[in-house]
């Protein structure tokens, strides 16, 4: 009898031992990544607002007081990761080929499912920081035919393999500039107020000048993100369109509007990085 009731006493052990494990390995889950592009004006978050190539109406206006739109803006997220205060880690995974593109994320403010990125199999746990790059690396993107997001012909975002690839487009109009502007998507030479800032650069060649634009950025965030497979976070970053033409330094449109090159662009980029920001999470 005694040893019918230690057996049964021991199999409740296990059984106990082994539901709380299963409860404690949780499946990985899913975070969701909202890029909102705005303009804080007069310290009020407003959401972007696109006119056609030519437009004279003027809603923005730059740290020198000089109006613009804006026709275009583009930009690549890529190499996600996320950590957090108990030493989780999650590393986007990185791969091309000339089908597809994988953690590589186009974010168009045409196009508004494109400014979700869903981060899939994540492991379990919370999450507290979030680093990203800017633009597009040379590590991992060979000479040769990309696809997906990659794909020069579609995203409209690739120069050469020596210059590579655009991080950051951005077409407008303001009344300062002379126009002038070539190579554009939205913008004619004889548009007599475009702009057009190209950002980018990615690659150090022997013997030229190395120029790189890309920018790697990391934000903590005020509560920690809780992913689990029943547990679906979205994470809010913004990017004001604003902070792109100040902060590091103030863009002047009457004579710096015509940005096609890295080397032309560094002013640009180095306000690029402060243009980013966290705001908020939905739990």
């Amino acid at each position: 009898m005694k040893k019918l009731l230690f057996l049964s006493t021991l199999l409740g052990v296990l059984f106990f031992s082994a539901c709380k494990k299963d409860e404690e390995a949780k499946d990985p889950g899913t975070l969701e990544i909202r890029f909102d592009n705005i303009a804080v004006v007069n310290d009020v978050q407003q959401q972007l607002s696109l006119v056609a190539p030519g437009s004279t109406e003027y809603g923005y206006t730059n740290e020198m007081g000089q109006q613009f739109n804006i026709n275009l803006l583009r930009y690549y997220i890529s190499a996600i990761e996320l950590e957090g205060p108990n030493g989780e880690k999650f590393v986007d995974e990185l791969s091309v080929s000339a089908a597809d593109a994988k953690g590589y994320y186009l974010i168009d403010e045409s196009i508004s499912a494109s400014q979700l990125v869903t981060l899939t199999g994540v492991p379990a746990g919370e999450y507290n920081k979030i680093t990203f790059t800017v633009g597009v690396d040379s590590a991992g993107v060979v000479d040769g035919a990309s696809g997906g997001v990659l794909d020069p012909a579609t995203s409209h975002m690739f120069w050469n393999w020596n210059s590579g690839y655009i991080a950051l487009k951005f077409e407008g109009q303001s009344p300062v500039s002379n126009g002038g502007v070539g190579g554009a998507e939205t913008i004619t030479a004889d548009n007599p107020n475009g702009m057009a800032y190209h950002i980018g650069g990615w690659k150090n060649i022997p013997g030229g000048v190395f120029v790189y634009n890309n920018k790697r950025l990391s934000f903590t965030f005020d509560t920690n993100a809780k992913v689990e497979s029943k547990l679906e976070p979205r994470l809010h970053m913004v990017f004001d369109v604003l902070k792109m033409f100040g902060g590091h330094k103030a863009i002047d449109f009457t004579g710096n509007h015509n940005v096609h090159k890295p080397s032309d662009g560094v002013d640009v980029a180095n306000n690029i990085e402060h243009a980013f920001a966290y705001d908020h999470i939905h739990q």
